[in-house]
């Protein structure tokens, strides 16, 4: 798409959150760009997909975190069905894990909700464009964080990665087992290994390990698991 003609076709921009003023601020400020479009707005990840659905948009805004589900679940959602569509993630939620599933899901944009308004119309432009753009402080921990031999994606499985999640939400071994069609035992053996794999030796050490990585309950969908199994997309164009 060529944003840099007087007379091209507006972007056309959908923003995804469940947080009515700031939805409301951004649309605002994006639709006072000549070059962009707000099509519309949605304060759900269901919402946001029917939205989307109905008219594809050509780049997609989407928050992280949401009541209905996390936003990397519609993100992937959108990559998979559909494909011309751009999407960028926007959160306040800057950490390790977060920086993490975004790179796995394939995303085109991963902005801290600290950004400049200025900077967000600069990345749609960007992204539009056919580029990938991700924000300083997901740049740091990607480099930094992710690159460390004791980072969760290169200590745990996929099934072990699945636990912890859910023993950050205070699912018991037997409620673990149930959501992930597993024995009880299973999940005890996999708590073992985890423990091991950590050099932790309780659930407080667990804990203290997940919450320097970010690692929390949202997501734990199956969906999450299937993305975070799947290779990630290919990066061909990347800016910032």
């Amino acid at each position: 798409m060529n944003v840099n003609s007087a007379d091209s076709v507006p972007i056309r921009v959908v923003v995804v959150d469940d947080e009515t003023l700031f939805t409301k601020m951004l649309s605002f400020w994006l639709g006072k760009d000549p070059l962009l479009k707000v099509e519309g707005s949605a304060e759900s990840g269901k919402k946001g997909w029917l939205l989307c659905l109905a008219n594809p948009p050509d780049v997609a805004l989407v928050d992280v975190d949401m009541d209905d589900g996390d936003g990397l679940t519609l993100a992937d959602l959108l990559l998979d069905k559909l494909p011309g569509t751009r999407v960028i993630l926007l959160t306040g939620r800057v950490d390790p894990m977060t920086a993490w599933r975004a790179a796995k899901a394939g995303v085109h944009g991963l902005l801290d909700k600290t950004i400049e308004p200025e900077m967000i119309c600069s990345v749609i432009r960007i992204v539009a464009e056919g580029g990938e753009f991700t924000s300083a402080p997901f740049r740091k921990l990607r480099d930094e964080w992710l690159t460390k031999p004791d980072a969760f994606q290169n200590m745990l499985t996929r099934r072990e990665l699945a636990v912890l999640l859910r023993l950050t939400e205070g699912q018991t071994d037997e409620e673990i087992a149930q959501n992930l069609d597993i024995a009880p035992e299973t999940v005890s053996s996999h708590r073992k290994s985890i423990r091991k794999k950590l050099g932790v030796h309780d659930d407080r050490g667990l804990m203290a390990y997940a919450h320097k990585w970010g690692i929390h309950g949202t997501g734990t969908k199956e969906s999450f698991f299937k993305l975070a199994s799947r290779p990630a997309r290919s990066n061909t164009k990347t800016r910032g």
